[in-house]
């Protein structure tokens, strides 16, 4: 009895599940053509300018071939710009002494003329304070400057935090003697 009624059991589950199996509702059977119907389209208007597979054909939007090369014009080596580039190369060691290398730097600004090159990013900062606070550059760009003077705010916190202002605090000269670590951390 108890066999009959687990097998019953089995039989009405199994015929269960495959008539789940082959049913079609009505949402499965649209899905793909909905989904194909209202796909969103992605990069509309980009034209893949490199073929990905196969031999490389001649497309349509491809430039024109080349019928004839162009004729050859050589270059003026002793045009202006080119037989004067380079003029001021070794001024400092060929010239007169009149000229210093960093007066031909025509195009850097004044304040950074002659500034080391490990100069620290603060050194730049006040240098550039220096050079342009007494000029309208201020009022004219109150905002660059405003940002200019926070940012200088900062780094001179970072720098007073991180650096051991001991390290050269009356200083005498060379001292003899080991030298203590600017960067370790006092306790007390």
């Amino acid at each position: 009895m108890v066999r009959l009624a687990s097998t019953s059991l089995l039989a009405s589950t199994s015929t269960s599940l495959v008539s789940a199996s082959f049913s079609t509702s009505m949402w499965s059977s649209r899905w793909w053509s909905e989904a194909m119907a209202n796909k969103k389209r992605k990069r509309l208007g980009y034209k893949d300018p490199t073929k990905q597979e196969g031999p490389l054909p001649r497309i349509k939007d491809d430039s024109p071939r080349i019928k004839q090369a162009a004729l050859y014009k050589p270059n003026n080596d002793w045009s202006a710009t080119r037989a004067l580039a380079g003029q001021n190369d070794y001024i400092d060691i060929l010239g007169s002494g009149e000229l210093h290398p960093k007066q031909l730097l025509y195009h850097v600004p004044e304040y950074l003329k002659g500034a080391y090159h490990k100069e620290k990013h603060f050194q730049v900062m006040l240098r550039r304070q220096r050079a342009l606070e007494h000029t309208p550059f201020p009022k004219a760009f109150p905002s660059k400057w405003q940002g200019w003077q926070l940012n200088m705010l900062a780094e001179h916190r970072w720098i007073n935090r991180h650096v051991d202002q001991n390290w050269w605090a009356n200083y005498r000269g060379t001292k003899e003697g080991p030298v203590r670590n600017p960067f370790k951390r006092r306790l007390f």
